[in-house]
């Protein structure tokens, strides 16, 4: 009887060691649990909560995969909540302490008809103030611009009706003057006609970067841009451009992701020995308003060479215009180059006048259209001896030739790549028919 009281006993007191050890665990998991991410999500313009909106953050640590059940290093740990109707939230920390730690994580915001915000790492206990803007109906074109000095010391600036880097000062939009990276130090300059404005972060009131935030919140400059140059420091700010052609553009200046000393250039065919990459919206025609809609994309350099030249009006005038026709073969020669004016709607015929050529064709149904955006459109078909090429209607501007690949066989099926570059003229530019090559 002793023995089994005494055995009770024992095994009442190993539970309540046991309850002791776990409540003790429990409370230090507790306190080294990291603290919970508060906080508030509101438009940025009108200062107005924004309920239901879905907060998430994320984690990563040691885990089991799904996938096989192996431990693997780098398993995500993810918690969400919604923002209540003050736009209010509240997210705990995802993932055992013991397997991810009493690190942070990166949080984003996701409301429907608002931007997303992607605001990165949080620390643990942060209370942020998240500022959001309305989706855009018009998406304008963007990307990044990239001006610097190349492996030669050549500078070379960017042009935004390219949408690529350019050496030539006639072409580009922006360009650098000076730069040093100790203490960072930038000088950029527009070409006459144009004009600079800067706006420091701290004075568009952005309680918490996010990704692009210094193009998200201001669509058009406080102030008109009218300097000819600025000097730019390590102050995070937008800058806003007008081109001499009278567009506007804004850009981001992040002191820590514009720099690079060297490295390859898209659409520049060299290195560079100093390089500065700003992301930008850009609106080719008329107006200043620059509202910015993820995810940036180019627009085609036909377009914007046609939207810039459009007046403050924003329609163009839809009347006759005049052409150059310049064919070429797989090899660059040129076979023969045209000049015809076209009048909306009216079809016109063109023989050939290529001397040279190892094949013949002739030019069918050279047809000027505009469409609803006012935009000049041209549509060919070309009609060989063994062979008929239909073009959709593509755009043509002054300032880009516009090329029609064709595949073109002769009498004995042999084929040849012929390259049909179209541009349009002045207006004043002598008689039509064949021209001789210059």
């Amino acid at each position: 009887m002793g023995s089994a009281v005494g055995f009770r006993r024992l095994v009442v007191g190993l539970v309540a060691s046991l309850a002791g050890l776990a409540l003790l665990v429990w409370l230090a998991l507790w306190w080294l649990s990291p603290a919970a991410v508060t906080g508030q999500l509101v438009e940025y313009h009108g200062d107005v909560p924004v309920a239901g909106a879905t907060i998430t953050v994320r984690r990563q640590g040691w885990g089991r995969s799904e996938h096989d059940g192996q431990l693997i290093w780098d398993k995500g740990y993810v918690v969400t909540s919604t923002t209540d109707a003050e736009g209010r939230f509240r997210v705990p920390m995802p993932g055992p302490v013991w397997l991810v730690g009493s690190g942070g994580g990166r949080l984003t915001a996701e409301a429907e008809g608002f931007h997303s915000l992607a605001v990165g790492h949080v620390p643990p206990g942060a209370d942020l103030r998240l500022q959001t803007v309305a989706d855009h109906a018009e998406r304008l074109p963007g990307g990044t611009a990239y001006l610097g000095w190349d492996e030669a010391g050549e500078p070379f600036g960017w042009s935004f009706l390219d949408h690529a880097p350019a050496r030539d000062p006639a072409r580009v939009d922006l360009y650098p003057l000076a730069l040093s990276r100790e203490p960072l130090e930038a000088i950029l300059a527009v070409p006459e006609g144009g004009g600079l404005h800067f706006v420091p972060a701290a004075a568009q009131g952005i309680a918490t970067p996010s990704w692009d935030h210094l193009l998200r919140y201001l669509d058009a400059s406080p102030e008109p841009p009218a300097a000819s140059r600025l000097v730019l420091d390590d102050t995070p700010g937008t800058l806003f451009l007008r081109t001499p052609q009278g567009r506007h553009a804004k850009l981001a200046w992040e002191p820590g992701a514009v720099t690079a000393m060297s490295g390859t250039v898209p659409g520049l065919d060299t290195s560079s020995e100093r390089l500065l990459s700003l992301r930008f919206v850009y609106r080719p025609g008329p107006g200043d308003e620059l509202p910015y809609q993820p995810p940036l994309r180019p627009v085609e350099p036909a377009r914007a060479a046609l939207l810039a030249a459009l007046p403050e009006e924003g329609t163009s005038a839809m009347g006759p215009r005049t052409y150059r026709l310049v064919v070429s073969d797989a090899q660059g020669g040129e076979l023969e180059r045209q000049r015809v004016e076209l009048t909306p709607g009216v079809p016109v015929d063109l023989a050939s006048c290529a001397e040279d050529a190892p094949l013949a064709w002739r030019i069918e149904s050279l047809r000027l259209e505009y469409g609803e955006d006012t935009l000049p459109r041209l549509q060919l078909t070309l009609d060989g001896e063994r062979f008929v090429h239909h073009s959709a209607p593509r755009l043509v501007s002054m300032r880009h030739a516009t090329v029609f690949e064709v595949q073109a066989f002769d009498t004995d099926y042999r084929r040849h790549d012929l390259r049909f570059r179209i541009r349009e003229l002045p207006g004043d530019t002598g008689p039509a028919g064949c021209v001789a090559p210059p």
